[in-house]
């Protein structure tokens, strides 16, 4: 009777991230939490660069962790719809439906995702499509929590609350005798 084929259990999906680098994370969201708050608003820049910096922000966290590191789902939508909302915003183009671009931003970093994901990046498509889920959502709400939903404040609060909770818990990894080093290094 032939032997049945063994093979190797399935790599895992679960991002790859140190202690050491979560902590850096932390930081790095932490960071944009503060540029976020001290260049957006009144009498400063206006508030539609808020998805594009919180986009890029995740992104520079990402981009810590490597092609197998988290935030890359968020880091994609909110760049992607950010760089929209950033064009439409600056050249106020008057035949251009505002819906239209959102959705077109979004939609370009989906495709940005799917071939970062083909080359070995780790993605999550639920990642994704909630980060856009969340965005349109919140931009659908807007007129009913002025002065909240509206504010670059709201939405660094909730960054830097993200950024904490990551350098917490990278140092309760570092404390309990994680790795201080990326993996695979």
């Amino acid at each position: 009777m032939p032997k049945p084929e063994m093979t190797s259990p399935p790599a895992s999906k679960a991002p790859v991230r140190s202690p050491a680098n979560r902590v850096i994370q932390g930081l790095l969201l932490t960071g944009g939490a503060v540029l976020l708050g001290l260049t957006v608003g009144e009498d400063r820049v206006s508030f539609y660069w808020t998805p594009l910096i919180l986009g890029l922000t995740y992104l520079v966290a990402a981009i810590v962790d490597g092609p197998r590191g988290g935030y890359w789902a968020t880091a994609l939508g909110l760049t992607g719809w950010g760089l929209a909302v950033v064009y439409l915003g600056g050249v106020r183009p008057l035949d251009i439906d505002p819906a239209g671009a959102y959705l077109a931003g979004a939609g370009l970093a989906g495709i940005l995702a799917a071939v970062l994901r083909s080359r070995g990046f780790l993605i999550s498509e639920v990642g994704f499509a909630a980060t856009v889920a969340a965005g349109g959502l919140v931009l659908a709400f807007t007129p009913r929590a002025p002065g909240t939903l509206d504010d670059a404040t709201t939405y660094a609060i909730a960054l830097g609350v993200v950024g904490l909770l990551n350098v917490a818990a990278g140092a309760y990894g570092l404390a309990r005798g994680g790795s201080s080093a990326r993996p695979g290094t």
